[in-house]
């Protein structure tokens, strides 16, 4: 493995990190702010000016950064799969801010998502491939997802409770797989100067994207329990973003049957993983917010991804 590589890694940790705690932040901000107090709008507007909420903010917008600068570094399997330890993160900084409670079901769970991530890594051997991917391609993969995200929105909203949760979160899983690729795509043409970057389309799909990166998933933890939306959201976005990666860049993962077998176990592990988390109550009080002492009841997420 390739020193920029070894960075890459270690800085998608830090980032994986950085969100974790921004979440956590801006779910005890949020919680915060008493809702009984005048419309819901006027609490956001509250809860907006608590210094407590800009920190989560910021915190957000320092993490994203880092996870672009280990995009431009790493191999976009690799990458995506270790952002997904953010909700190993979760556990201890839900402890030390807002003193949730951590089970020994919740360190279990922890743990076998990061022997999958482990295990993923290990057995991951992604040869680079191209830097740019032509606009044909682009179109193919945008079309694609924006269709099966239409797709899975227009079954979702047919639905109720914890199916439509689930549905809304395969959309949310989808859009923030294509949200990496074309980080990747615009950090190349960045490279190419700050005219081609503004002056071209890529960057403003990516922005567009992680504007719904972030929608779809509060639609989908709003809509029902995070019990029912909250894996397809983490598992669908290494997924979708591994092979886009393969199909926009041509990279390729090496290392012969064996190795392919244990990256699909450790995906497999991994999915079980965020399963086993998403039952459990730190995760739960620093992705949604129960309403009327009821969690699961209404959910409103704090900040995503």
């Amino acid at each position: 493995m390739s020193s920029a590589a070894i960075l890459g890694i270690v800085l998608v940790l830090i980032a994986a990190a950085i969100e974790a705690l921004s979440n956590v932040i801006q779910h005890k901000a949020t919680n915060s702010v008493d809702k009984a107090e005048g419309s819901e709008a006027s609490a956001v507007m509250r809860t907006l000016r608590k210094p407590l909420f800009l920190l989560g903010f910021g915190l957000m917008v320092l993490g994203y950064a880092f996870h672009v600068a280990s995009l431009g570094l790493g191999e976009l399997a690799v990458i995506q799969v270790i952002f997904v330890t953010q909700l190993v993160f979760v556990l201890p900084f839900a402890r030390m801010v807002s003193k949730t409670p951590i089970s020994r079901r919740d360190w279990l769970g922890a743990i076998i998502v990061t022997v999958g991530i482990a295990a993923f890594v290990t057995a991951a051997r992604p040869e680079e491939g191209v830097d740019v991917a032509p606009n044909a391609k682009w179109a193919i993969a945008i079309g694609a997802v924006a269709l099966l995200c239409a797709l899975a929105i227009f079954i979702g909203y047919r639905l109720i409770g914890g199916p439509r949760a689930a549905m809304l979160g395969v959309s949310g899983g989808l859009i923030n797989g294509l949200v990496a690729p074309l980080t990747a795509g615009t950090i190349t043409v960045a490279g190419t100067g700050m005219g081609a970057l503004f002056g071209g389309w890529l960057l403003w799909v990516t922005l567009l994207a992680a504007l719904l990166g972030v929608l779809f998933p509060l639609l989908a933890f709003r809509a029902g329990p995070i019990t029912a939306s909250f894996p397809a959201v983490m598992s669908l976005n290494p997924i979708v973003a591994t092979i886009l990666g393969v199909y926009l860049f041509g990279q390729s993962l090496q290392g012969g049957v064996v190795n392919i077998v244990v990256m699909v176990a450790s995906s497999v592990v991994i999915f079980i993983g965020i399963v086993w988390l998403s039952r459990s109550k730190a995760i739960a009080e620093a992705f949604e917010e129960a309403t009327e002492g009821k969690p699961g009841g209404g959910a409103e997420a704090a900040s995503l991804l």
